[in-house]
């Protein structure tokens, strides 16, 4: 695979889409096609399918096993109970909902879903859960004063890790960076060309001092996410559903956090490895700056 086709997005599964799958599965396991095991020690799980559009999961929960607050790194889900009782804290402005998911229920969500799920009852609870695009990002929450507070957050395809932690910043960007594609500045040209858009997050002075990227768009990091992302109701006219983007700061550090947090919100999003210095380094196209925010470079 091509660092250019690498940031191609395939086609995410409706909420109907993922309800019905996770049904289809369950009465599988119903049937006796799934061997399901419980572990009073953690919860026991296992991947029963996966491709590019969507992975499923069968999970069992022994009395008092739960998730923390999470979400689901920008990818829609939904979930079946096989067998059992769940009880599902939901996030919504002003606090938690708690809900009783009993045997035969399903719940499908989108990409902004915050909730927690736990077994409250004495027997072992069964459950089956599909997320579109395959889960490669957990955000983890707790709640501030009635607030949504990020805890820490996980690039990972297991839905059942425990809340990460991080020792160091090179250790939080280290974990960011393996969850993107990051390019060189040639092929993040090549990527333009492809219909990639390079996304400059430094602030005027670097901009001014260092020069600009012809056709990029300028957009400050604080303002990125609420920019980019096509539902936001501060979008841009060029975040569109399934636009592909590079971000582009001063010597690639910055960028790789950024990109991260885009792609946890399902935009396709990759890094310029090394930034503008190696942009500059490599010969490649450059203009006098600063443009104003929110504008392409002319």
């Amino acid at each position: 695979m091509t660092a250019v086709s690498a940031l191609r997005a395939p086609r995410v599964l409706g909420r109907a889409e993922l309800a019905a799958l996770t049904q289809r599965y369950a009465e599988d396991v119903r049937a006796g096609c799934y061997q399901v095991q419980a572990d009073p020690e953690e919860r026991w799980h296992v991947r029963l399918h996966c491709d590019e559009q969507v992975d499923v999961w069968l999970i069992s929960w022994t009395q008092a096993q739960g998730t923390e607050l999470h979400d689901h790194g920008g990818s829609a889900g939904a979930f079946t109970v096989v067998e059992g009782t769940l009880t599902e804290s939901v996030w919504s402005v002003g606090g938690l909902r708690e809900n009783a998911r009993a045997a035969g229920e399903t719940v499908a969500f989108g990409e902004h879903y915050v909730h927690d799920v736990t077994n409250r009852e004495v027997p072992v609870a069964v459950s089956v859960h599909a997320y579109s695009p395959p889960l490669t990002l957990m955000n983890f929450y707790e709640i501030e004063e009635g607030r949504l507070s990020r805890l820490a957050s996980s690039w990972t395809d297991d839905p059942e890790i425990p809340t990460p932690t991080y020792r160091s910043v090179d250790e939080m960007l280290a974990d960011a960076r393996a969850g993107i594609t990051r390019l060189s500045p040639q092929e993040a040209a090549a990527a333009i060309e492809d219909g990639a858009l390079l996304v400059d997050i430094r602030p005027a002075w670097q901009r001014q001092a260092t020069g600009e990227v012809p056709g990029s768009l300028i957009v400050e990091r604080n303002h990125l996410e609420w920019r980019l992302h096509p539902g936001s109701d501060a979008r841009l006219p060029q975040a569109a559903a399934g636009q592909r983007w590079i971000v582009l700061c001063a010597e690639g550090y910055t960028s790789s956090l950024a990109a991260a947090s885009l792609a946890s919100l399902g935009i396709p999003a990759a890094d310029v490895d090394g930034g503008m210095e190696a942009w500059v380094a490599a010969g490649l196209p450059v203009v006098p700056g600063a443009t104003a925010v929110e504008q392409v470079v002319r």
